[in-house]
């Protein structure tokens, strides 16, 4: 959230804290609003660490009751009733971050989501631990979904880690780019895409692209061309913005 507040700041006169020239703080200057989009991934990158080292925490507390064999505590049905009404509400707004994430196609609500499911994912577990060992009596039970449930909490914070790792180190997948490569080059006026690259500005996919059409080509024809490209490259693949360069021979 603190990313995402960040990010979508205009016409203020700092940058968390850092000053900003006159001359871009009435503008949406390309630079300065780069920076805000990072501030998403960098946040991103923080949350993912945090549940990298709960997870480990979870983990070790869990080996280490199994190792001293520390007696179980009784646990009453308002600790049930608690974790099972948490779970429902968690599942809720889980599904509004994962609905939203989808359709916007944005990393941090992506990463808001997966945190949430694991916290929806806990509470359950807590239900079914509650459940086993005070009916069963299962000890070990409780231990064995707490180093489980960290395990799974370190796998995805240890993902959205990387994730927002590659974005600030400005890598994007190549299977990606060739793709977005074949459907300009698809184009009846484009005779060949000669150079490509896509990059992430926070959570948004720009494109930087130089293309040779025929040379009896019209300006009215060429700048119908960028504007069908920059429409199909948003609605097809949710390309942000497509920088086209145009030569007419290579």
């Amino acid at each position: 959230m603190t990313g995402l507040f960040i990010a979508s700041r205009t016409h203020d006169d700092d940058l968390f804290g850092a000053p900003i020239a006159p001359a871009e703080q009435q503008q949406l200057g390309p630079r300065i609003q780069q920076s805000r989009f990072r501030f998403e991934t960098i946040f991103n990158l923080l949350a993912g660490t945090i549940m990298v080292a709960i997870g480990i925490d979870i983990i070790i507390k869990g080996v280490m009751t199994f190792a001293t064999r520390t007696p179980f505590k009784n646990l009453s049905s308002i600790a049930g009733l608690a974790a099972g009404f948490s779970f429902v509400v968690l599942l809720v707004l889980w599904a509004f971050n994962h609905y939203w994430s989808r359709k916007l196609n944005n990393a941090a609500l992506t990463a808001a989501s997966r945190d949430t499911f694991t916290d929806a994912l806990t509470s359950l577990t807590t239900v079914l631990t509650i459940l086993v060992t005070v009916k069963l009596h299962l000890q070990w039970f409780d231990n064995l979904i707490s180093i489980g449930l960290g395990l799974y909490i370190l796998n995805t914070g240890t993902k959205i880690f990387r994730e927002s790792s590659l974005n600030l180190v400005d890598y994007f997948d190549p299977y990606l780019e060739d793709r977005y490569q074949r459907r300009i080059a698809d184009l009846t006026s484009v005779r060949k895409v000669i150079f490509l690259k896509a990059h992430y500005d926070g959570n948004l996919i720009m494109l930087r692209a130089t293309i040779v059409v025929p040379p009896r080509m019209t300006a009215i024809e060429i700048t119908r061309l960028i504007e069908t490209i920059n429409q199909i490259m948003w609605q097809e693949f949710g390309v942000m913005e497509t920088d086209v360069m145009i030569t007419t021979s290579y």
